[in-house]
C-alpha cells in the first residue's frame, strides 16, 4: 500500500499545479510585421515588440515547479524503497531493474539458463517477471528453492577439490590443467589463450 501513495501525490500536485497555471492571467500580443524589405534576393521583416508578453504575476511558473520538486521526490523515494528491500539469494544481491531468470544467471555462479528457468518454473513464478515486482510470498519460495542447489562458495571448493584429485592420480587432464593448457584435446600450438589464462587457477 505504501508503494501506492507517493504515485497518487504526485499526480495530485501536478493537477493542482495544471489548475493553478490555467488561472492565472496571460496577455498575448500578436508580432507586428511593419514592412518587408528585399536585401539581395532575401526577404527581411521588421518585427516590433516582444513576440509574447507574459503575466505580470511572479507566481505563473509555481505550479509547474512545485510539479516538477513532486516528481523528483516521488523517484527519489522510489530509489530508496528499491535499495532498503534488496532481494538476497546464495549470499548474492539480485539485482531489481532485471528480469528475475536473468538477473539470478548474472548474479550467482553455478545458476546458468536452463536452471535459472527450472527453479522459477518449479516455484511457479513468471521468469521475465521484475524483481522488484515480487511479493514476499514469491521470495521466500525462491529462497528455499535454490537451498536445493549447490551454488557459490560450495561449488567452487568441489570443483577444485575435482581438479586437485585429478592431478594427484596423474590424470591427463590434471596434468594439463596444472600446465594451462586445453585438456579435450584441442590444438596447443595456438588458439589456448583461455586455456593458458584460466587452467592453472583452477588449483
Amino acid at each position: 500500500m505504501a508503494r501506492l501513495m507517493w504515485p497518487l501525490a504526485v499526480l495530485a500536485t501536478l493537477a493542482s499545479g495544471a489548475a493553478f497555471v490555467a488561472s492565472t492571467p496571460r496577455s498575448l500580443s500578436v508580432p507586428r510585421v511593419q514592412g518587408v524589405q528585399h536585401v539581395q534576393g532575401v526577404k527581411a521583416a521588421h518585427v516590433q515588440g516582444p513576440a509574447f508578453q507574459t503575466a505580470s504575476s511572479p507566481f505563473v511558473g509555481l505550479g509547474v515547479t512545485a510539479a516538477v520538486a513532486a516528481v523528483a521526490v516521488g523517484a527519489a523515494t522510489l530509489r530508496r524503497s528499491l535499495v532498503a528491500r534488496q532481494l538476497r539469494l546464495a549470499g548474492q544481491d539480485i539485482p531489481r531493474n532485471k528480469q528475475l531468470a536473468y538477473g539470478l544467471i548474472c548474479s550467482i555462479f553455478g545458476l546458468g539458463k536452463t536452471t535459472a528457468f527450472k527453479v522459477c518454473i518449479d516455484c511457479d513464478i513468471n521468469p521475465y517477471k521484475i524483481v522488484s515486482q515480487l511479493s514476499e510470498d514469491e521470495e521466500f519460495r525462491l529462497a528455499e528453492e535454490i537451498g536445493n542447489y549447490v551454488l557459490e562458495n560450495p561449488l567452487r571448493r568441489m570443483y577444485k577439490a575435482n581438479c586437485k584429485a585429478l592431478l594427484a592420480i596423474k590424470h591427463r587432464r590434471g596434468v594439463r590443467m596444472q600446465k594451462g593448457l586445453p585438456v579435450h584435446f584441442q590444438r596447443s600450438k595456438t588458439n589456448n589463450r583461455n586455456a593458458r589464462k584460466l587452467n592453472p587457477s583452477r588449483f
